[in-house]
């Protein structure tokens, strides 16, 4: 059944609906927070953007193949891979520099 607006029962026990304000949200702001400083030591500012895949030559093969990079894994990655062509597993070594570019280095994983 429809109801005007001004017939509609009241909701009991129910607070009216209004905006959201900002004392609503638990936040703490405060520029002088020591943790925003150990966040901005790890995480430099930059423009923004890092690097998230590259192309790599397959140390067995010698084919090309592209990989996709995890920025949010750290600044220094070090973890295996198998190439996409022969399927030999690669140590993949990532190092991400301040300005987000990524230095990857692609070595047989079995040490040869």
């Amino acid at each position: 059944m429809f109801l005007p607006a001004d017939r509609h029962p009241p909701n009991e026990g129910h607070s009216e609906r209004r905006p959201a304000t900002d004392a609503d949200f638990d936040m703490d702001l405060d520029p002088d927070d020591d943790t925003d400083e150990a966040l901005d030591a790890e995480f430099p500012l930059g423009d923004g953007t890092a690097d998230r895949d590259t192309v790599v030559m397959c140390p067995y093969c010698g084919e090309p193949n592209e990989i996709a990079l995890d920025p949010g894994s750290g600044t220094h990655q070090d973890y295996i891979e198998d190439c996409a062509v022969c399927c030999q597993p690669w140590q993949v070594i990532v190092s991400y520099g301040p300005d987000g570019s990524a230095d990857v280095s692609v070595l047989p994983a079995d040490g040869r």
